[in-house]
């Protein structure tokens, strides 16, 4: 199914066992010097493991502290960082991987000069002013962390001259001849995402007069000369290419795919051995940067790689969100040659193992939760809401791969993401596994956030294989009760029952066209006690009723569908919780044809979310008419309109109704300690996991699954 993806190929001479290369990614998890200490090295060994042809790594700053945007990104600019790099290298290159380094000036994103007190390098005094909205949906926190990155500074811009034009070629091409001697197999030239190189490259930002600015040869001087001296100091035979953006998105005046086409022209006669295709936008906007650096949207670039496919003669790497199935197509098709994927090797390491093996079921897929690319705004170490072993290689490298020093007879109670988790990694390590779920199927929560959002669902297909295959011994429609415990005779005992909803203190709160989670989720997946069904008309009944007795509930992809047609909801929905919850509910009305008007208490809308997946739905849900109130207060919910005040106001707090023929409610969310207490009483050691005791999420779900099951 995949033999175009895992079959093998050359770069530049370099021999490749598949098409699938890991895509570079801000990590921040090299040491405080810039040095490559074992747990970035075992970072990139997990993923050489894995399977994967080809290792680019995360921005290495040629001139390092000089031109680089954080303390723990690697550095290469003495030969007093070779050791680490050649140990990196060393542990790559024992596991069949090639190992390609990515370097770097940030040029106007040189955060650390900023903080250090340097001038940042650009071609020209920007003009580009740009939207500047990105802290328009950030909490005070963030904004925060993101001033200290800088150090709270502002930048001052030194506009290069000649003698640092020669500086720059210098340093990349001294850093080219490093990794080789440091054992790298490559080096890719980042000249793309707004950092120096693709600044010269960018009629947006470029606006030289002399022979590095002008027409699209002069822009792309900097980087031929860069090939240039790189090959001749590094070798002629060493492999060299370059990454281009092939769209400034939200930039008026910036790169368009033609533009990337000739430039990639261009560097392919200065020498490059490859062309790396991928995209930019207005780094001052929140929501651009997904569509650019990090696309929101499938097979984002790949019609721009396949342009640059048909203008040079050298291998093409496609990169943006690009699933499996169209990566082995592409590859068949001839428009790309090597398929490069970063957060899905977060998520599952192993990717291109599985995919040799055939068994892309049991690749753990990425849900676009934006959680990993959030860290670097705040030069924090990365992390995967779906993957706890991520950034923890060094550690936690092993968990799945060995057995526990005692095996156990282990009682799960509850089938949500947490306790499928547990009972996941228990089964791995050799525990004997009873999972216990009240209701006829397992997914919990989970479930029903999976037909709101479809990479949920993904994850959700995911465990329950998981589990299966396993032979996890799963009971459904089992409610655990100390007698229970004792029939069973487990030596522990994981509760992972969920959290505890509490109706929020609200006049009206109990009319029939009011909802909580639990009560569309009754409705939706057919999860619950059928109280919630007494809310509903006739029709409502019956259609829920009809859609249970066929199935509809049980298959999300049926019911996704079917609830564009009819839904027990009307058109004139407000939603009374601005979170997660009321967000991608808010989403998934919209897309049904529901008016949507979202009440939140706080000032800010969504902080759960990693931010720019929050920058994402925001906009999306503004631009599709959803209105969006922060900083209120319900006063009462009425049989046509919800009444509530805006505070904050110089005037005092401002009285306010919105017509409503349906209210949801995404709030009271609480701790739920009541089925641990009560089954504590059976004398056996009881762990509370999940949910059950705070709202953590996909993420804290998955962890405390994790980490409960690794500890048994």
């Amino acid at each position: 199914m995949y033999d175009h993806l895992t079959s093998p190929t050359t770069l530049g001479g370099m021999p490749l066992r598949n098409r699938i290369a890991m895509a570079a990614m801000g990590v921040e998890i090299a040491e405080k010097t810039g040095h490559a200490g074992e747990p970035i090295i075992a970072y990139y060994e997990q993923r050489a493991r894995g399977g994967v042809g080809l290792i680019i790594t995360e921005v290495c700053a040629a001139a390092y502290p000089h031109g680089a945007t954080a303390e723990r990104q690697l550095a290469i600019s003495s030969d007093d960082y070779l050791p680490g790099l050649r140990a990196l290298t060393d542990r790559v290159h024992s596991h069949g991987a090639k190992i390609a380094l990515q370097l770097v000036h940030h040029g106007k994103q040189s955060r650390l000069d900023t903080k250090q007190g340097r001038a940042v390098l650009m071609p020209s005094m920007p003009r580009f002013k740009g939207k500047n909205d990105m802290h328009k949906d950030m909490s005070r926190e963030e904004l925060g962390m993101m001033a200290a990155a800088t150090g709270g500074g502002r930048a001052t811009i030194k506009e290069a001259d000649t003698d640092d034009i020669a500086w720059a070629i210098d340093v990349f091409a001294s850093a080219a001849e490093r990794a080789r001697r440091a054992g790298f197999d490559a080096v890719e030239l980042h000249s793309a995402h707004g950092y120096l190189l693709s600044e010269f490259l960018s009629p947006a930002w470029n606006f030289r007069e002399d022979e590095y600015g002008g027409s699209a040869e002069n822009r792309a001087r900097l980087l031929c000369e860069v090939i240039r001296a790189s090959k001749e100091r590094a070798g002629a035979d060493f492999p060299i290419w370059a990454r281009l953006d092939s769209r400034e998105f939200q930039t008026p005046g910036g790169i368009e795919p033609e533009d990337c086409a000739r430039t990639a022209e261009l560097a392919v006669r200065a020498g490059a051995d490859a062309i790396h295709v991928t995209a930019y936008s207005d780094s001052t906007s929140g929501v651009a940067f997904t569509d650019g650096p990090l696309t929101h949207f499938e097979d984002a670039y790949v019609e721009a790689a396949t342009l640059v496919k048909s203008r040079v003669s050298v291998p093409v790497i496609a990169v943006g969100r690009i699933e499996p199935e169209t990566a082995n197509g592409l590859i068949r098709d001839g428009k790309a040659d090597i398929v490069a994927m970063g957060r899905k090797l977060l998520a599952d390491p192993d990717l291109a193992n599985k995919l040799a093996e055939g068994r892309p079921e049991d690749i753990r897929p990425c849900i676009y939760c934006y959680t990993c690319v959030a860290q670097p705004f705040f030069d924090r170490a990365v992390r995967c809401a779906v993957n706890p072993i991520t950034a923890s290689e060094m550690t936690l490298g092993q968990a799945e791969r060995e057995q526990a020093a005692t095996q156990k007879r282990v009682l799960i109670v509850g089938g949500g993401p947490s306790g499928m988790e547990a009972a996941r990694l228990a089964r791995l390590r050799g525990h004997d596994v009873v999972l216990c779920e009240k209701y006829d199927r397992l997914g919990g929560t989970l479930r029903f956030a999976g037909l709101v959002y479809l990479p949920n669902e993904k994850l959700l297909d995911w465990l329950e294989a998981q589990v299966a295959k396993l032979g996890v011994d799963v009971r459904l429609n089992t409610e655990v009760t100390p007698e229970l415990i004792r029939e069973i005779a487990p030596d522990e005992v994981l509760v992972a029952a969920g959290a505890r909803r509490a109706k929020p203190d609200i006049p009206g709160v109990d009319r029939d066209h009011v909802f909580d989670g639990d009560d569309l989720r009754a409705l939706l997946t057919g999860q619950g006690d059928g109280e919630a069904s007494k809310k509903l008309g006739l029709l409502g009944r019956v259609a829920v009723s009809a859609g249970r007795a066929t199935g509809l509930t049980s298959n999300s992809k049926r019911l996704r569908e079917a609830s564009k047609a009819y839904m027990p909801v009307g058109k004139e929905v407000t939603i009374i919780g601005g979170g997660l919850v009321g967000l991608e509910l808010a989403e998934f009305m919209v897309e049904r044809g529901r008016q949507v008007t979202i009440l939140e208490e706080a000032p800010r809308f969504g902080l759960e979310m990693a931010h720019p997946r929050r920058w994402r739905v925001l906009h999306d849900l503004r631009t599709h008419g959803v209105t969006i109130h922060g900083k209120v207060h319900v006063r009462s919910i009425g049989e046509r309109e919800v009444s509530y005040e805006v505070r904050g106001g110089e005037d005092g707090p401002t009285p306010a109704t919105v017509v409503a023929d349906t209210v949801i409610l995404a709030i009271g969310l609480d701790s739920n300690p009541d089925v641990a207490t009560r089954l504590k009483e059976a004398g056996v050691p009881v762990r509370e996991i999940g949910d059950v005791t705070g709202v953590g999420y996909i993420e804290g779900a998955i962890k405390d699954g994790f980490h409960a099951a690794l500890e048994l």
